[in-house]
């Protein structure tokens, strides 16, 4: 099986659309704060930085997406441990406070010698530097690299597995390409004012708001819904209220204001939208299949990690919806906790259903044996839902009729 041109563009476009997911994003303000500071005067050098970052992001997602194909491991679990994750948390708050001008970043001279000169030693740090972003940024892209995880297990080789992933990285990384290439060139415009040390304030403040997700994410995984709002309330009354950036100019101390109060009535909204009602899950137990299976009851099971952005919308948008409500009410509904892939308790259910990332729903009939062609991997809306349980329920039909 080889993939055509058209195949490859499609996943070239599919990973440029990854640049819209929430989870995705904030990794602007690491190119931002990585490439902000550098008084690159010539386009074609800050081209070829910013090439080597992008680099390097597309060498991590290509080796994670083969690794996890060819081990068949589950996608996103390589950050799940405590101390990644406080590390993540760490870099991301030394990252943030740069772009409030209180420091900026030099490679120690011992380091240069050793390395053999300053240009390649910032080469290679920009390199490295793509290298840890595909890393912390990979469990946020988990559904559609399940989907290409699948197509590289049918292409059964490794080397076409590598490009897939690679040419996906490439239209992620667009984005970064270009603003890595002209950030580092803002330091050179002409009269760039205030304003624009006002929008590197922004960027560090998502990146603080990033580095309080993964130390929640480590410590207290329970308050994550927390992060968000947090984020946007500080950060309104800051950016909008105590920050004195740009004060001098009455328009500019206007947009300010309006900006802040805009953060902060979208955190209001946030918690506003939280469902008061929604479906009713049970933890996951081999037994409760089993108990499933004699009382001749179908089964679906939700797989989900506190990490991971789409399972909190399915969450929030798809389970509370009350037709959804009403069409699982005939199922065993049950959850399983991903958050941690490599605990025993969660790699039976992954391994035993084969789940290859978050979220992944799948339906179960009467007698215990998966309803094919009904799995869904990532966000689903309500009425996508209920096209699939119609499905499930159309083929319940049918067995019974044989």
């Amino acid at each position: 099986m080889e993939l055509s041109p058209i195949a490859f563009l499609g996943i070239f476009l599919s990973g440029l659309a990854l640049n819209l997911t929430p989870c995705v994003y904030p990794m602007f303000s690491v190119t931002v704060a990585l490439f902000g500071g550098r008084n690159e005067k010539r386009l074609p050098v800050a081209f070829g930085k910013a090439f080597l970052y992008v680099a390097g992001m597309a060498s991590m997602y290509s080796f994670l997406g083969v690794f996890a194909a060819v081990t068949g491991s589950f996608f996103g679990a390589i950050i799940q441990n405590q101390w990644i994750l406080l590390a993540i948390s760490l870099l991301m708050f030394i990252l943030g406070l740069s772009m409030f001008g209180l420091y900026e970043f030099q490679v120690p001279s011992a380091a240069l010698n050793w390395i053999g000169g300053k240009r390649r030693a910032g080469n290679i740090g920009i390199f490295l530097s793509g290298l840890f972003v595909g890393i912390f940024a990979a469990p946020c892209i988990g559904p559609p690299i399940v989907a290409l995880l699948t197509l590289v297990g049918e292409l059964s080789n490794p080397l076409s597995g590598f490009l897939v992933f690679f040419v996906l990285a490439l239209g992620l990384g667009l984005p970064y390409l270009i603003l890595g290439t002209f950030s580092g060139l803002l330091t050179k415009l002409p009269k760039s004012g205030e304003w624009l040390v006002w929008i590197k304030k922004i960027f560090g403040v998502a990146l603080l708001g990033l580095s309080l997700f993964y130390l929640v994410l480590s410590l207290y995984p329970d308050f994550l819904p927390l992060v968000i709002p947090a984020t946007f309330v500080t950060g309104g009354v800051y950016l909008g209220f105590l920050d004195q950036t740009g004060n001098k100019t009455s328009v500019f101390k206007i947009i300010k204001r309006l900006v802040g109060i805009t953060a902060i009535l979208a955190a209001a909204l946030f918690f506003q939208s939280k469902p008061t009602v929604g479906v009713v899950w049970e933890p996951y137990t081999l037994e409760k299949i089993s108990s499933a299976k004699q009382a001749g009851k179908p089964v679906v099971i939700d797989f989900y990690a506190d990490w991971c952005i789409p399972c909190h919308e399915l969450e929030r948008y798809t389970y509370s919806n009350p037709q959804v409500i009403q069409a699982l009410e005939p199922f065993v509904r049950l959850k399983v906790d991903a958050t941690n892939p490599s605990t025993p308790k969660t790699m039976e259910p992954v391994e035993r259903f084969e789940v290859l990332g978050v979220p992944t729903v799948l339906f179960l009939d009467p007698k215990g044996r998966e309803v094919p062609k009904a799995r869904i991997t990532g966000y689903a809306s309500a009425a996508e839902f209920l096209k699939t349980i119609e499905l499930v329920q159309k083929t319940f039909k049918h067995e019974s009729s044989k």
